[in-house]
């Protein structure tokens, strides 16, 4: 008879799955473990697999239920994210199969706000505009009594600001 103070060690397996097992076979499922960008897992559930041999996963349904932008493959034991797992264009579902009671881990990339990259052009916009406005007429009275500027902007910090935007819109983004 174990003591109290006893503490049993249960080893726990990354690919075993934490949920049961799916209640009929005529209902497969996976259990999906949802990293987000590396971190968690934030969500543990069980879905159905779907599909003309219901053995793939719902990859737009899992994406519009957790706000999820892109859905990758993910190993937890070295925290690396794998190949995209894009949906079939027709269903939604995913081009690989699944096995019934497999434990899958997916790293998702979360959906960005529009107002981020709308606010980001808007100022890429509006500052050259304001830098030509004064290179052509002149520093208002009001600026040129101030310290922030004190003299017309040269053609080449102009087309330095044009040529910094538009390689910071363009720059490829780690995955």
């Amino acid at each position: 008879m174990p003591m109290a103070d006893e503490v049993i060690a249960t080893e726990e397996s990354l690919t075993a799955p934490l949920l049961e097992p799916a209640a009929s076979p005529r209902d497969p499922s996976v259990e999906v473990r949802l990293y987000r960008r590396g971190t968690g897992p934030v969500a543990v559930f069980r879905s159905g697999l779907v599909g003309p041999r219901r053995d793939r996963l719902p990859i737009r349904a899992i994406q519009a239920e957790h706000g999820l932008r892109s859905i990758f493959a993910f190993k937890a034991e070295n925290s690396r994210r794998g190949l995209r797992i894009r949906p079939d264009p027709a269903g939604g579902y995913s081009a690989l199969p699944f096995r019934d009671g497999a434990a899958v881990a997916l790293d998702g990339e979360p959906k960005e706000s529009w107002t981020k990259p709308a606010s980001v052009i808007v100022a890429g916009l509006l500052v050259p505009a304001v830098m030509v406005a004064m290179a052509l007429n002149g520093v208002p009275e009001t600026l040129r009594s101030s310290m922030v500027a004190n003299a017309v902007f040269p053609p080449w910090i102009l087309a330095s600001a044009v040529i910094i935007f538009a390689r910071v819109r363009t720059r490829p983004r780690a995955p």
